[in-house]
């Protein structure tokens, strides 16, 4: 089938809702709903924090061999921030500072155009924005910004994701992003064991290809981080 699996999380720097710490568990989850690229926000390895040098391996598992980190914290051998892993192999990769004032939490975002095997070359963009609006809205603005002089030559499917901590159904974050690329709508994200808010999104430029998103709200999931996961599906339509 010509189809790819995208999982977007905020996976809360592997720390479920009782503070436990296991990423085997959302290995797992990508497992079960045969992940082919998984886009993470608030991924964790800093030693302090309960992190260590193999969780990013640990967290994509042998299926998943290639990973694209994009650290927005560094400390104690180990970072913290965005990160991409795949079954597929990386054409190019870019890391992004989004310029977020001194004053708040770095905030960054990864691209990775990625040599599917069933849709050939798709570009994905990764970020988790910050919480005050006009953050959110400048830092938005520099992606695209440099997404755009990053582009290949070749076009090939777009998606942006992540946890964008906008819950304003008409904020101008998202009325400028809907004007830019197809939103792909989901339910409700967060908090997990009871989503109120609809902070993680996804947007598309991917003309011919079906895209679906749905997120996954079970008994595991609603305890696995604070954020629930979005399942995204891009699918190539069978010639009639």
């Amino acid at each position: 089938m010509n189809e790819i699996r995208i999982l977007c999380y905020n996976i809360h720097g592997g720390y479920d809702r009782h503070g436990n710490r296991d990423l085997y568990r959302l290995n797992n989850l990508l497992d079960q709903y045969k992940i082919d690229i998984g886009v993470f926000q608030e991924m964790e390895t800093r030693h302090h924090r309960g992190g260590t040098v193999d969780d990013v391996r640990i967290l994509a598992g042998a299926d998943r061999p290639y990973h694209l980190e994009g650290p927005t914290l560094l400390h104690d051998n180990g970072w913290y921030g965005n990160l991409i892993v795949s079954n597929a192999p990386f054409i190019a990769t870019q890391i992004y500072d989004l310029d977020t004032r001194r004053m708040f939490e770095p905030r960054g975002a990864i691209e990775a155009t990625i040599d599917t095997a069933a849709l050939g070359p798709v570009r994905i963009l990764g970020t988790h924005l910050s919480l005050p609006p006009w953050e959110r809205l400048s830092e938005v603005k520099n992606l695209l910004k440099l997404a755009e002089k990053a582009e290949e030559t070749t076009p090939c499917p777009l998606l942006l994701m992540g946890d964008m901590n906008e819950w304003i159904w008409n904020a101008k974050l998202l009325r400028h992003l809907d004007k830019l690329m197809q939103p792909v709508p989901a339910a409700k994200t967060f908090p997990a064991h009871f989503p109120l808010l609809r902070l993680d999104r996804v947007w598309a430029d991917a003309q011919g290809l079906e895209i679906n998103a749905q997120v996954i709200r079970d008994d595991i999931t609603c305890y696995l981080s604070d954020h629930l996961p979005i399942l995204i599906t891009l699918t190539k339509p069978s010639a009639s």
